[in-house]
C-alpha cells in the first residue's frame, strides 16, 4: 500500500505513462482525461474524463482543481475527496442511497429526462417509424 497524499502535482502529458507515480495528477488534454493513483494510498488508478458532461478541470497557480468530487465508491477504499488547487480535501463517505441518487442525477443531466408511460410508448413508435420509414 502506498502512502496517503494530501496534494497532487499536476503534470501535463501527451501519453499517459504505464505506471502512475503517487502524488501526481497526469493530465492529457489530447485525450481529455486526468489520471492519478487514489489519494488514499490504496494504489487504485483513478480516471477522470475531462469532458463537459463529466468533470471540470481548472489549472491555477497553486495547482489543478477538478470538479465535482472524486468518488471512488467502487474501490474497496471507498474514498471520496475534492481536488482543489492541487490539494486533497477529504469528503465524508457516502451511503449507498446517496451514491445511487448521485448517479441517477448524473444520468439525468447526461441523457435528459426520459419519457414514461404512454409518452415512452409514443416515443418508441416514433423511433421505430423513423428507423424503417424515414
Amino acid at each position: 500500500m502506498m502512502a496517503r497524499v494530501d496534494r497532487l502535482t499536476t503534470v501535463f502529458v501527451k501519453d499517459i505513462p504505464e505506471q502512475l507515480e503517487n502524488g501526481v495528477l497526469y493530465v492529457s488534454p489530447e485525450c481529455h482525461v486526468a489520471l492519478h493513483n487514489c489519494a488514499c494510498g490504496c494504489g487504485e488508478e483513478v480516471s477522470t474524463p475531462l469532458v463537459q458532461t463529466e468533470y471540470d478541470f481548472i489549472m491555477e497557480d497553486e495547482g489543478a482543481s477538478i470538479w465535482p468530487s472524486i468518488g471512488n465508491h467502487d474501490f474497496p477504499c471507498g474514498s471520496h475527496y475534492i481536488i482543489k488547487r492541487g490539494r486533497i480535501h477529504w469528503a465524508g463517505k457516502m451511503s449507498r442511497q446517496q451514491i445511487e441518487a448521485g448517479r441517477a442525477y448524473d444520468r439525468l443531466i447526461k441523457r435528459g429526462a426520459q419519457p414514461k408511460g404512454l409518452e415512452a410508448i409514443v416515443a418508441w413508435f416514433k423511433r421505430l417509424w423513423a428507423k424503417f420509414i424515414g
